[in-house]
């Protein structure tokens, strides 16, 4: 995953959102799932990249 290189230590729904090529509505739901570790700053709603792409790999031959 070439990709990876690309995302910054912390991501953003709009990092998300380029990322897995999704909406940004698609990409706020992603931070609501139970499992998702989702940071909240403040207001903001945030992911470490290493918990990021952890979970992105949970999710194989999930079926949702």
């Amino acid at each position: 995953m070439e990709k990876n290189l690309e995302l910054p230590p912390v991501l953003t729904a709009k990092d998300i959102q380029i990322f897995l090529s999704v909406s940004k509505g698609k990409a706020y739901e992603i931070f609501k799932l139970k499992d998702f570790p989702t940071l909240v700053i403040g207001g903001s709603k945030r992911v470490l990249k290493d918990d990021f792409l952890n979970w992105i790999e949970q999710q194989k031959g999930r079926v949702n």
